[in-house]
């Protein structure tokens, strides 16, 4: 019992991230209709910011944070919006996917331009200490990082759902999605609709990725990122795109799922070794 317990607690570590992630893309899409596969390279270029203010240069945690996540990534999604989605707007599927596919290539080298294209070690989560363990039950141990990791994409879930569904932008976007047209006769101006959800939904992919730092064993490498986005893709299916609290229910089943199977399938086996990468590929032909 125990055994499985603790796989389910650090799967629920991976399956935030995961969540995370979905849910910004669904956001995008259903307010945007970009189907942003950028979002691990986004991800990774938030990791790097947060690596380099805070260890490179002696950042506080709480002001690294604020600065990557608070500033520097919505910051980006504004970016994006202006200077490319803005036109892309009425154009069709496969030219708005040959621009986020030159993104998912661009983002990174230009980030490798001042961090390198070498790991980075020793980084740190958004918490001190965050080695440091707490016993749970007999065999069962979660680390603060873990913590926070799980509080903090659950904070940030539950926010979004208040904004989405509470706040003015938020209706705003929510209308823009049933009808861009109708709304604008209303009076609405779709284009900051727009322009606020790719802001909110580039602060979910840089909060992911700051969170994912500590999970990649201190190191932010861009290869550990680059396959997120498959996973942030099955669990947005999961939710068929549309839903934001079923895209986030799946990162997590998604996350868990796959520590479920690293600890009882056999070890350094061709099944072990396939299958437990290949879960996200796995639910996309299923979700199909």
């Amino acid at each position: 019992m125990s055994d499985v317990l603790a796989s389910i607690l650090r799967g629920l570590s991976f399956g935030s991230v995961y969540a995370l992630l979905a849910v910004g893309l669904v956001l995008a899409y259903r307010t945007t209709g970009v189907f942003n596969l950028a979002f691990g390279p986004q991800a990774f270029l938030a990791a790097a910011v947060y690596y380099d203010t805070h260890i490179t240069h002696g950042w506080p945690m709480w002001l690294a944070l604020l600065f990557t996540v608070g500033i520097i990534s919505p910051l980006i999604g504004a970016l994006l919006d202006r200077l490319l989605f803005r036109y892309l707007r009425n154009a069709s599927e496969a030219a708005k996917l040959v621009s986020v596919l030159g993104l998912f290539v661009a983002i990174p080298q230009m980030v490798f331009l001042w961090f390198g294209s070498l790991a980075h070690s020793n980084a740190e989560g958004i918490v001190p200490g965050g080695s440091i363990t707490y016993k749970v039950m007999d065999g069962v141990f979660l680390s603060r990082d873990d913590i926070a990791i799980i509080a903090g994409s659950l904070l940030a879930f539950v926010a979004l759902t208040l904004v989405m569904k509470y706040s003015a932008i938020g209706l705003r976007m929510r209308a823009v999605v049933e009808s861009s047209r109708l709304t604008e006769l209303a009076g609405v101006d779709a284009e900051r609709s727009s322009l606020a959800s790719w802001m909110l939904s580039s602060a979910l992919a840089g909060l992911a990725g700051v969170l994912l730092t500590p999970i990649f064993a201190g190191q932010v490498d861009y290869i550990s990122y680059q396959t997120l986005v498959v996973a942030a893709i099955a669990a947005a299916a999961l939710g068929g795109l549309t839903s934001i609290p079923y895209a986030f229910l799946g990162g997590l089943a998604l996350g868990v799922t796959q520590q479920l199977l690293s600890r009882y399938l056999p070890e350094n086996s061709i099944v072990s070794s396939g299958l437990r990468p290949a879960l996200p590929f796995v639910v996309l032909f299923s979700g199909r």
